[in-house]
């Protein structure tokens, strides 16, 4: 794609009370949705729908430029933002309570500036992660009431509310990488995003983290996400070897809308 592509469709609201909006941000591009909360049988609508090339220079100005391009995203909505980040870590919750513990953390593994780190906390736990220097100070600026979450915490999150009595393997599909959600009943053993050219890389992750993890292919549940005709033909691969392959149980939003899964659970918060 050598151009940026864009799709926006305006949305007239009377009472931005009524409506959560939704932000999901990538490296490749950026996306906002509408649902109305006072009546749930509305449909989803898409406000704009953004792509560009994968470029660290330029990402910032690219969001910045969506971002004012598209002035509803600055109304008085309930605001949820979605950051599909490639660099994001989980550590223990009691060693990240502060910015300069996060960043000393963080630029262990990767390379950041203090300010520059976002950090999700829940069940015990902490992920930090980052996109681009310069987000989250713009977002400050811009969108300052929103709540701000990792794509992998918004994965987390969801399925660790469910609960299981075996252990679970939850893979969520994109184009060129796969997220992936590991837990042992509300336990998570991982949650880490893996780069695949093929689907055989997607079933070869998947057998190492069973072999990693100790995790019986008789007594493991593995749900598929995300690219339809990749997780399709990853299923019927997968049954020849595990007992429990399913498609995972999506939000309405996706199937009606092909919004990012992470977006469609941040919609229905």
């Amino acid at each position: 794609m050598d151009e940026n592509i864009t799709t926006y469709r305006g949305v007239r609201i009377d009472d931005t009370a009524e409506w959560r909006l939704v932000i999901y941000i990538s490296e490749v591009g950026m996306s906002a949705y509408l649902k109305n909360i006072e009546n749930p049988l509305e449909p989803v609508a898409i406000l704009f729908e953004e792509q560009w090339q994968r470029d660290e220079t330029s990402l910032l100005h690219n969001i910045e430029t969506a971002v004012y391009d598209h002035p509803q995203l600055l109304d008085d909505f309930s605001t949820e933002i979605v950051i599909c980040s490639p660099r994001a870590m989980w550590v223990p919750e009691e060693r990240a309570v502060d910015y300069e513990e996060q960043a000393d953390l963080y630029n262990k593994v990767y390379k950041a500036e203090e300010g520059d780190i976002f950090c999700d906390t829940f069940s015990g736990m902490s992920c930090l992660y980052t996109l681009t220097p310069g987000l989250a100070a713009f977002m400050r600026r811009t969108l300052s009431g929103a709540r701000v979450s990792c794509h992998l915490s918004v994965l987390a999150r969801r399925f660790i509310s469910r609960g299981s009595e075996m252990p679970r393997i939850y893979a969520d599909i994109r184009e060129g990488e796969v997220d992936f959600v590991v837990l042992d009943d509300r336990r998570m053993l991982l949650s880490s995003t893996q780069r695949w050219h093929d689907k055989m890389d997607i079933a070869y992750h998947i057998f190492n983290i069973m072999d990693v993890y100790g995790l019986d292919p008789k007594n493991t549940q593995v749900s598929l996400s995300g690219e339809r005709d990749v997780k399709q033909s990853l299923v019927k691969t997968l049954r020849e070897q595990i007992s429990y392959v399913m498609l995972t149980m999506m939000p309405s939003a996706v199937s009606k809308t092909e919004m990012p899964i992470t977006a469609a659970i941040a919609l229905s918060r």
